[in-house]
């Protein structure tokens, strides 16, 4: 991403807030654009200032869309420092209006620490707050839990799709914890989540138990249903990812209903044969713990090898987890088990123990091909492709195959998810998957962020790059 100039800002928080946003009614501007706020060009958008609509004072930041598609987006930003002392609930507002708008409309803020790292964020669609298209001036806010591990706010808002939304009047403000105690079922939900935490997060001896209950008392005053516990969950979260933890997370009900069901990434695996003889193999993210649904996800990959191997002459593959975002790594592998041979392909590490990932009689896990196909030759080259997007199961997919002679990692860094979650089923039908070991490659290697390439390609603007460089290595 290109590097952001923000304002800088004077000392705001003590026991009370005193947040002062810059130019929070976007009244004054250089060339048109509003001091104190970021706004990085997009093609088919555009951020002004606007002195014809306005909530108050004289003028207001518009954003107007004119995109063919919903995968771009115009967004505006300001960088608040915070000097907090204590526990505090923050709200964070603003007015918007907009007319003739489809897609989505988001006030968002990024919670960021001392290291500037992002340890929690919410838009008006993760905190169930959507904002109403095509309709006049209205206050939406964001409400978020901060203590003295936050060290600023990047706030603004963003405009994905056609359209003119107007923002203005930006505010924030201390909201007062209930005196209220909680109900006896908010209560024992916030328990049993915090013991799923305490006693199997990886980084549970990280965290400062003795301040979270504290806390964790002060957020759940005046709950009375298993609903009005989330800041309270997001809060435990908030702590993990301060101690390092940037893979666990809470999935809802209805994802985690589907998962148990059916498949909830729509994305397919794909093959094709490339130049006459390179088995070219895409495996997208699966997120499912249904094992039939699973199988059948394994058999589509399986089958695609099988087809590519039999009916060419392969002299390399390609296997393609640029697009794999991660959720069953079981399946994954277990499809591409005709490439990546049997035996033990790594293993989950925590506290020196070594739980190792086996590969057997064509079964990983609960993943089994009943009918094995034997590739013609298994020394051929294999190019596993990486890159940004090759996230949790996607890496250990990946780690799966690194320390195979015949093998090359081709691309650009890994996310950086490599912890392994494990998934608990929540009382109320919401689940929580948490970081509960680190993952170790055959060769004792432990992976503790990004899994780097063993050739990094830079992109190309009209080609694919990672490509050509598999195909030069697999045919040199």
């Amino acid at each position: 991403m290109t590097k952001l100039n923000y304002a800088v800002i004077g000392v705001l928080f003590f026991c009370s807030v005193n947040a002062q946003i810059q130019n929070s009614g976007f009244e004054s501007m250089t060339d048109g654009l509003p001091n104190n706020w970021n706004i990085k060009k997009v093609d088919l958008y555009e951020g002004k200032i606007d002195y014809s609509q306005k909530f108050t004072g004289k003028s207001s930041i518009q954003l107007v869309g004119k995109p063919t598609d919903t995968k771009t987006f115009q967004s505006f930003s300001q960088k608040v420092p915070l000097d907090i002392q204590e526990l505090q609930k923050i709200e964070i507002s603003a007015y918007v209006k907009s007319e003739n708008t489809t897609g989505r409309i988001n006030l968002w803020t990024q919670v960021k620490d001392q290291n500037d790292e992002m340890i929690d964020f919410g838009n008006s669609d993760s905190q169930q707050k959507p904002i109403v298209l095509n309709n006049g001036w209205t206050k939406y806010s964001l409400t978020f839990n901060v203590d003295k591990n936050v060290k600023s706010l990047l706030l603004g808002g963003v405009l994905n799709g056609n359209g003119t939304v107007w923002f203005d009047d930006f505010e924030i403000k201390k909201i007062a914890f209930s005196k209220e105690e909680p109900s006896k079922v908010s209560a024992q939900y916030i328990q049993e989540f915090k013991d799923i935490v305490r006693k199997n997060s990886i980084f549970s001896s990280k965290l400062n138990w003795s301040t979270m209950d504290t806390n964790l008392d002060h957020l759940s005053k005046g709950m009375k249903t298993i609903e009005d516990t989330d800041p309270a969950l997001n809060y435990i979260i908030q702590n993990l990812r301060q101690a390092g933890d940037n893979h666990s997370f809470i999935d809802g009900k209805e994802r985690t209903q589907k998962q148990k069901i059916a498949n909830a990434n729509d994305a397919k695996p794909d093959s094709r044969l490339i130049d006459q003889n390179i088995g070219y193999i895409s495996v997208p993210g699966f997120a499912s713990i249904n094992t039939e649904v699973g199988d059948h996800f394994a058999l589509e990959i399986h089958n695609m090898i099988k087809k590519l191997d039999s009916e060419n002459t392969i002299k390399g593959w390609i296997v393609d987890l640029r697009t794999n975002t991660g959720g069953n790594m079981y399946p994954m592998i277990g499809g591409l088990g005709s490439l990546i041979g049997e035996g033990t392909l790594g293993y989950f590490v925590d506290n020196g123990k070594k739980m190792p990932w086996i590969y057997k009689n064509r079964k990983f896990g609960s993943c089994k091909i009943k009918e094995p196909y034997e590739l013609k030759s298994t020394q051929s080259k294999i190019a596993v492709l990486i890159g940004p997007r090759t996230a949790s199961s996607g890496e250990a997919t990946t780690i799966a195959f690194i320390g195979k002679t015949n093998v090359k990692l081709i691309g650009q860094p890994s996310a950086g998810y490599t912890s392994a979650n494990q998934v608990y089923s929540l009382s109320d039908g919401k689940s929580l998957a948490l970081a509960t070991s680190y993952e170790m490659d055959r060769n004792g290697k432990v992976y503790y962020s990004k899994i780097d390439p063993d050739i990094k390609v830079d992109s190309q603007e009209g080609k694919d790059m990672d490509i050509e460089t598999a195909k030069t290595w697999i045919l040199n």
